[in-house]
C-alpha cells in the first residue's frame, strides 16, 4: 500500500501532536502524547527522553501506533497516566499485537528504522540525553475524512492574540506577564509552527514594538 501522509493534512517538515500507543513484552498497553515530525510521505521522526514506558516498549518491539486525534479526554488520560483499556482496540498486524484508540480520527502503524542518541537544543528541559527515532509508516487507517492533526503552533498563536488584545487595558504587572507569555508562545511557534504561524507572531511582535513594548 502506498503511504502518503499528506492525505491526513500532515505536511513534510511539520510537527504534530499525537498519542503513541505501544505494548510491552507482557502484552500490557501504554499510551502517551508526543510530537511527531513528518520527514517524507511515509517516514516520521520523534524524540523521546529515556525512562518512560513508551521508549522502553519501542526499543523492545521496534513498532508503535501513532493515533491522530483532537480528543481532550484522550490527551488528558495519556498525559497523566495512560489510556484505560476500555478506550482501546487490539489488532494483529504482521504477526504482532498492536493497540490503538477507539474512534480515533486516524492512526499510523509504524516500524522503527533507527534509534540514535541525541541532544536537545532550545528546549526548557535541562536534560540533554534523548532518543531520536526514525520510523517507516507501513500502514494507515483514516476513519474521519476531515481529520486534522493537532499542531501546537496555532494554539500558541491564538493565546498570543488573546494576550495582545488585552495588553493595553491591564496594569503594568499584567502587561509584563502577557509579554512573557507571548515570548513563550513565540518559542513554541518557532520550534513547531508553520511558516504562516511564524509570520503571524512577527506581526504581533512588530505591533507591540510600535506601541513601545520591549519584546
Amino acid at each position: 500500500m502506498k503511504i502518503d501522509l499528506t492525505e491526513l493534512s500532515m505536511n513534510i517538515g511539520q510537527q504534530y501532536e499525537a498519542i503513541l500507543t505501544t505494548i510491552n513484552k507482557e502484552g500490557k498497553s501504554n499510551a502517551a502524547p508526543f510530537g511527531i515530525r513528518v520527514m517524507s510521505e511515509d517516514k516520521i521522526q520523534l524524540k523521546i527522553f529515556e525512562g518512560g514506558n513508551t521508549i522502553k516498549n519501542i526499543k523492545d518491539k521496534k513498532e508503535f501506533i501513532v493515533n491522530i486525534t483532537n480528543d481532550p479526554i484522550m490527551f488528558s488520560f495519556a498525559t497523566t497516566d495512560t489510556i484505560p483499556d476500555e478506550y482501546l482496540n487490539e489488532m494483529d498486524y504482521d504477526n504482532s499485537k498492536l493497540t490503538y484508540i477507539k474512534d480515533v480520527d486516524a492512526y499510523l502503524i509504524c516500524k522503527v528504522q533507527s534509534i540514535k542518541n541525541g541532544t536537545t537544543k532550545n528546549d526548557p528541559i535541562k536534560s540533554s540525553e534523548i532518543n531520536i527515532i526514525k520510523a517507516d509508516v507501513v500502514n494507515l487507517k483514516i476513519n474521519n475524512p476531515c481529520v486534522k492533526p493537532m499542531n501546537r503552533g496555532i494554539h500558541a498563536l491564538m493565546e498570543s492574540l488573546v494576550h495582545y488584545s488585552r495588553i493595553n487595558i491591564v496594569d503594568k504587572e499584567k502587561q509584563t506577564f502577557f509579554l512573557e507569555r507571548i515570548k513563550e508562545s513565540e518559542r513554541i511557534i518557532k520550534k513547531v509552527g508553520s511558516k504562516d504561524e511564524r509570520k503571524a507572531i512577527e506581526i504581533v511582535k512588530d505591533k507591540l514594538k510600535h506601541q513601545g513594548f520591549d519584546i
